[in-house]
């Protein structure tokens, strides 16, 4: 028994290979939904926007590209969900880390307009400016005049257009803002100290689950209202959107199983082979 337990640990790699395979792709194959437990930085983010006084208007500051819309794509499309079901218009940025930011969330929103709310329209529920360059002064001056920094929408636009664009006219300034919410692989810590610091304006982060502990001690010290911590954080939030499982089919949903099979097999594995490796050392004691 104890020479037959010592071959775990010299498993071929290859088959761990293909059990971490058949975990991921056996989702995608099978519709399997997996209860949840939501984190309370999930919950404080949900909480906050459900609390939105009427006449504020939120800004998504949507810097993710391709590289990291594994992660991000859901944790946007829940957030674009939430505010659309309550009514509250947004206004769609991308501040310094990608041009192709704004582009990525013009997909998820025609998404969800095509697919569960036709009757939003493009400048009165949400407006999207596109991208701008400037780092933290570019921030500060969206907080001063927003008009000093977007001449035009990413549709070309003016801000003053009032027949195209009636969001932009009741949105002058950062005291028009209830919340500014950053998500990317790594959002830009400027909007803390620059922006919350100076105008004590929310802000929160949708960030890559690598990332997110650097990020942990802006909510110990309430500097952010919550965070969605990559497809974990998205599938939590669709959760709270959707208390009926059936009901949850955002990318986080979807994406939190595979990923969920796959830390499994790994878990198997490490297990296996610590198991292969006490039983070897003892056939030699």
């Amino acid at each position: 028994m104890t020479d037959w337990l010592s071959r775990l640990q010299t498993i071929d790699r290859r088959w761990i290979y293909l059990s971490i395979w058949v975990a991921c792709a056996l989702p995608f194959v099978v519709n399997i939904k997996l209860p949840v437990y939501v984190s309370p930085e999930t919950r404080r983010l949900y909480e906050f926007i459900e609390k939105c006084p009427p006449g504020k208007v939120v800004m998504v500051d949507s810097a993710w590209d391709a590289g990291s819309q594994g992660e991000n794509w859901g944790q946007v499309e829940v957030v674009f969900e939430h505010l659309f079901r309550r009514r509250i218009p947004f206004i769609v940025t991308s501040v310094e880390i990608t041009p192709l930011g704004p582009q990525f969330a013009d997909k998820v929103i025609e998404k969800l307009v095509r697919e569960k709310f036709p009757d939003r329209k493009y400048g009165v529920d949400w407006v999207n400016l596109g991208y701008t360059k400037g780092g933290w002064q570019a921030m500060q001056q969206i907080a001063k005049d927003i008009r000093q920094q977007y001449k035009k929408d990413s549709r070309g636009y003016s801000l003053d257009d009032a027949e195209h664009l009636p969001l932009m006219q009741r949105v002058r300034n950062i005291e028009d803002i209830y919340l500014i919410y950053s998500v990317t692989y790594s959002p830009m810590e400027d909007w803390i100290p620059f922006v919350h610091g100076v105008y004590g304006t929310p802000i929160a982060f949708g960030c890559a689950g690598i990332q997110s502990t650097t990020y942990y001690r802006y909510l110990l010290s309430k500097q952010l209202v919550g965070m969605l911590v990559g497809v974990r954080g998205a599938a939590e939030y669709d959760a709270l959107l959707h208390p009926d499982i059936r009901e949850r089919n955002s990318m986080g949903t979807r994406l939190i199983v595979p990923q969920a099979f796959g830390h499994l097999v790994i878990i198997v594995a490490v297990i296996l082979g610590n198991i292969g490796y006490f039983a070897a050392r003892r056939r030699r004691g």
